[in-house]
């Protein structure tokens, strides 16, 4: 397990910027490098809306959305289910810039 995978939740406002192509089949693929801000942030959802239009993903309000029910592959074994889904966004995405020095 990386140890991006094992970092918290991030703050609402936090940039991001993805790390390779993700699909949200058959609704979305969204290519790597794209970015976003944290828009909400919990132990069962992370919602990271994007900066460019993401042809359908209206539905979604231009979000790319991890869940705790898609989540649990990548916490480390005997994780708490609180860190599946920060665990799922840190493999998915870099942190480009904080939202504490916004």
């Amino acid at each position: 397990m990386s140890d991006r995978a094992k970092s918290g939740l991030p703050p609402v406002g936090t940039r991001a910027r993805l790390r390779h192509e993700i699909e949200r089949f058959p609704h979305f693929l969204i290519d790597e490098g794209a970015t976003g801000t944290v828009v909400e942030a919990s132990a069962t959802l992370i919602a990271l809306r994007m900066d460019e239009f993401v042809p359908g993903a209206e539905e979604w309000d231009n979000e790319l959305c991890w869940t705790d029910e898609d989540a649990a592959f990548f916490a480390e074994p005997g994780a708490p289910e609180e860190r599946w889904v920060a665990a799922a966004f840190h493999e998915d995405v870099e942190v480009i810039e904080g939202a504490a020095s916004r």
